[in-house]
């Protein structure tokens, strides 16, 4: 059972960024059937072409979030979930790496974990940090502001 849900942060340069180019995407097609006079079966390729790419990454921009339950955290980003046991964290830091990541901001925190890890940003920081502590005492507070397990 799901217990808290977090989204993520988002920069007002990167919002802008995604939604300027879907709207540009959308409106491509628009532009070329009204003052370009193009033909319809023209106007439905670049359709073709522009459409599914804006829609995802609308879909991508509205679809990120963070679940936690009492075993799991689940990031979800778009059309897929990372699964990652509460148990297998190993440390949480602050970070603001530019590595590709489900975060739409570059406020970031990682979260290592058995087996890898994963870059997020959750809107409430400390909200989020609070909430992973309650659910994993072992976790302890470092010298960066993150937690690690000792």
């Amino acid at each position: 059972m799901i217990n808290a849900v977090f989204t993520s942060k988002v920069d007002f340069w990167l919002a802008f960024l995604i939604l300027g180019s879907s709207l540009l995407l959308i409106l491509v097609p628009l532009w070329e059937w009204i003052y370009n006079y193009s033909s319809i079966r023209r106007v439905l390729f670049i359709s073709l072409l522009t459409l599914p790419s804006a829609v995802l990454m609308l879909l991508i921009f509205f679809n990120i979030n963070y679940s936690l339950s009492d075993e799991e955290l689940l990031v979800k980003n778009g059309f897929s979930t990372q699964s990652i046991p509460l148990k297998d964290i190993t440390y949480i830091t602050p970070t603001n790496t530019m590595l590709s990541a489900p975060a739409l901001s570059l406020d970031r925190i990682e979260i290592g974990y058995k087996g890898g890890s994963v870059v997020i940003s959750p809107k409430d920081k400390d909200g989020f940090y609070h909430a992973i502590h309650s659910r994993v005492p072992t976790l302890k507070t470092d010298s960066n502001g993150g937690l690690i397990n000792n």
